[in-house]
């Protein structure tokens, strides 16, 4: 039976499953500024990381194993940092000790493992919710609400490209070049990223998806470098092209609607409807600058509160998590098709929006 959290706390006490770059550049900082939240335990088995959880969380109890910290009775939560091939099995031992999770994307892909995530949590009556960031970017925020405020009418397409140079984003220990950690390539790293926040702004599910994808030269395990994905909608399509073979860092791309279109420039929007003149929206970072961002964290834990304070709001952000977990097994499939287009079906692949 999973234990419960004592109803009457104002703060609930988690632990960070993994000190390496995500949890101390971007998780710490999203915790030390919500009030609702305290971080009392680690669990790290390098023991230079384990030192620096020591330095910057004094108060902390750190472990050697998720065993070790499940023996701790007065725990929350837990935040998932690890490399991709933890998540699944960390996410149902977790829920079944009846904490709340908070993970890095992604969550597990196969349907029987997704489907054992959706019933451990509502058999445990946890949160399990995963860090979609980057619809929290201040560019999307931007792009996002001009979208609602119908300035460029109906979307009819979406194009978009991830940029990024070989070597850029492998982790603390190179971790998203190994296949057996990271569970595939640009498509799960960035693709992800770039699927809940189009499906999020078409508000539909795709109706196909199909897929091109290009392997490390020279390498025999399938770690995809490059990805061109189309989906098609009922009254639009989207496509996708990301690299890790670049000659610079950048995000750029086009939302094309029936009465105009938003360019995307990586620190600048342009808006461009017919019959008037164009506006721009600079901001203060590129999108491509950096792979953590602490600035985007503050929205993204006030909703993993608002998702463990409010019944009805619970479960938005898991299905949004599934949606792209089932595209993204689609992708893989198309490509092994022969780039051939896969339907979506009855799959629920809706991103809801940020409320």
């Amino acid at each position: 039976m999973p234990q419960s959290p004592p109803s009457n706390r104002s703060i609930l006490r988690g632990a960070i499953i993994g000190f390496g770059n995500a949890a101390v550049n971007a998780h710490l900082s999203g915790w030390s500024r919500h009030s609702s939240f305290r971080i009392d335990a680690v669990v790290e088995i390098q023991p230079e990381r384990a030192a620096l959880a020591r330095e910057l969380l004094p108060m902390a109890r750190i472990h050697a194993s998720m065993e070790d910290l499940l023996l701790d009775k007065d725990l929350d939560f837990i935040d998932i940092c690890t490399p991709p091939c933890y998540h699944d099995q960390l996410v149902l031992t977790a829920c079944r000790a009846g904490l709340h999770v908070f993970c890095e994307k992604p969550i597990g892909f196969s349907p029987q493992g997704l489907a054992q995530i959706y019933e451990a949590a509502r058999e445990s009556d946890r949160v399990v919710f995963i860090v979609n960031n980057w619809k929290y970017a201040p560019i999307w925020l931007k792009t996002a609400e001009l979208i609602r405020e119908n300035r460029i009418g109906a979307i009819r397409s979406i194009s978009m490209n991830v940029l990024r140079c070989p070597g850029s984003g492998g982790g603390l220990s190179d971790w998203r070049r190994c296949l057996e950690q990271a569970s595939g390539g640009i498509l799960i790293d960035h693709g992800w990223h770039n699927l809940y926040l189009v499906l999020s702004l078409i508000g539909e599910d795709p109706l196909s998806i199909s897929a091109q994808m290009q392997c490390a030269p020279g390498t025999d395990s399938f770690l995809e470098e490059v990805v061109d994905l189309e989906l098609r909608f009922h009254n639009a399509e989207v496509r996708l092209h990301l690299t890790w073979r670049a000659e610079c860092r950048g995000n750029f791309g086009i939302i094309t609607g029936e009465k105009g279109a938003i360019h995307i420039n990586d620190d600048h929007l342009i808006v461009d409807c017919h019959h008037s003149p164009p506006l721009r929206f600079d901001f203060n970072e590129t999108l491509s600058a950096r792979s953590q961002h602490p600035e985007w964290m503050d929205p993204v834990v006030h909703h993993f509160s608002r998702e463990i304070t409010d019944p009805e709001y619970r479960g938005s952000n898991l299905a949004e998590a599934m949606g792209c977990a089932k595209l993204i097994q689609l992708a893989y499939r198309s490509y092994r098709e022969v780039s051939s287009p896969v339907r979506v079906g009855e799959l629920s692949v809706v991103a809801r929006p940020p409320q």
